[in-house]
């Protein structure tokens, strides 16, 4: 099911289908990627219950061992919507039997788009239905069209406030996984755009307590400024070799697999845990100009 949030300054569209974004436009410009299949055919999906990719595909819970593939299954659920209003709609999941085969925890989940001028805030939601401790990551993938109208992909660059220190956390290409024993403290501030800039993969950061990514050019005045607080890490991409007219700005509460993991989902390097009936949320705006 598609549905609209509307006001003065912005269109945003979203498809029940994974509670994802499918439509950022602003008089008439289209800010999102539109999914085109020949280099990603997505536009914004929601990851839950896990951020990347895990070793080999499956983790162990106890004495189990299960199987997920990267980025976890909401992206392709159906979701319900529980709230509709002029300018919010709320998105719902819960587990499933099919759910339960690859995730043993019993959970609600909930994505809210709440529209605000030239702003759309994104707010997730987990509970803990469960009466044994759940463990869960989740996040943003958006995916901003690049060019927004004018220029190339070299002509945009992405700027990361604040300027302070940060540990950088390199990926294994072949495998999605982190090297964390290849990380680095960093201070990063303007990335200009290439598409060999993400050669390996993902540039995946800790964040600030406080946290802005903008993309600019110096064409126009279009951009899109990504903001968020307490998501302790981010992700930037594109994919390569192939040269997409898009790059992602992905704050997360959770992160791909250690290579060096022995696949405990308890002890997963950044897993959050909640207790039964516990209670999560995180946030991020997207401001559109």
């Amino acid at each position: 099911m598609i549905n609209t949030l509307q006001n003065g300054q912005l269109t945003v569209v979203i498809d029940s289908f994974g509670a994802e974004m499918n439509s950022i436009k602003s008089n008439d410009i289209e800010y999102l990627w539109q999914a085109d299949k020949n280099f990603w055919a997505r536009h914004a999906p929601v990851l839950f219950p896990i951020v990347g990719k895990l070793k080999n595909g499956e983790y162990h819970y106890g004495e189990e061992t299960y199987k997920m593939g990267g980025h976890g299954f909401a992206r392709d659920s159906e979701f319900k919507l529980v709230k509709e209003d002029d300018d919010e709609l709320i998105y719902e999941l819960c587990q499933s039997e099919e759910s339960l085969l690859h995730y043993p925890f019993k959970f609600t989940f909930r994505v809210s788009y709440i529209l605000n001028g030239n702003k759309i805030k994104i707010r997730y939601e987990v509970k803990n239905e469960d009466e044994k401790f759940m463990n869960f990551g989740v996040g943003a993938h958006s995916a901003f069209n690049v060019p927004l109208i004018n220029g190339s992909f070299e002509d945009y660059t992405l700027t990361i406030s604040p300027n302070e220190k940060r540990t950088f956390i390199p990926l294994n290409p072949a495998s999605g996984t982190l090297k964390l024993d290849e990380k680095s403290e960093v201070e990063v501030s303007k990335l200009p755009l290439t598409h060999q800039l993400f050669d390996q993969d993902a540039l995946v950061y800790t964040s600030s307590d406080e946290m802005k990514v903008s993309l600019t050019n110096d064409l126009d005045d279009h951009s899109v400024t990504v903001t968020w607080k307490n998501m302790p890490y981010f992700g930037l991409w594109s994919p390569y070799p192939a040269e997409a007219s898009f790059v992602c700005i992905e704050p997360w509460c959770g992160i791909a697999d250690d290579e060096n993991t022995d696949g405990d989902l308890t002890t997963k390097f950044g897993i959050n845990e909640l207790a039964p009936e516990g209670k999560f949320s995180c946030e991020y705006i997207i401001e559109i100009k």
